[in-house]
């Protein structure tokens, strides 16, 4: 039995270091270590990730879609006198030009909401962001429990 049990273990272990995010590239843009968080089938799940743009011209994000949920939207949390809020970012977020954006905990985020499956860690989900000018990518987000850089969430970060 405890043969099973090592056997088993060795096997999330590697899953779960398997599942490091990769870097996508569109262009002058690249999508750096896009993750998400284990979720339940049914409850809602984020999407984690930084947007680096090395061109001349502002970016911006319109919209994400996947398969994996009922629908996609960027959030933006924030907190003023203590109280922690989330705005939907119907607009989109701009990319500067030379600059980047972090979609990170207490941040931009996309919301994948109505999860169709549950999302367990050493998983991927397929997610493609959809830029201005009809520029996409599909990216994946690496299903884990801490962000790619090992660093727990900031203070007050909350599941939605």
């Amino acid at each position: 039995m405890s043969r099973l049990f090592a056997i088993a273990l060795t096997a999330i272990l590697a899953a779960s270091t398997a599942a490091q995010a990769g870097d996508y590239k569109l262009g002058a843009l690249t999508i750096r270590q896009p993750w998400s968080r284990p979720a339940q089938a049914g409850m809602n799940g984020v999407g984690f990730f930084t947007v680096v743009n090395t061109g001349k011209t502002p970016v911006t994000l319109k919209s994400a879609e996947t398969a994996a949920a009922g629908k996609v939207e960027i959030h933006q949390s924030s907190t003023a006198n203590g109280v922690m809020s989330m705005r939907r970012q119907d607009s989109g977020v701009v990319i500067p030009a030379g600059g980047q954006v972090a979609f990170a905990p207490g941040g931009y985020h996309l919301m994948l909401l109505s999860l169709k499956t549950a999302q367990a860690q050493g998983q991927k989900v397929p997610v493609t962001l959809l830029f201005d000018n009809g520029r996409k990518v599909q990216v994946e987000l690496a299903v884990q429990l801490v962000p790619p850089n090992g660093q727990a969430a900031p203070a007050g970060e909350h599941h939605h």
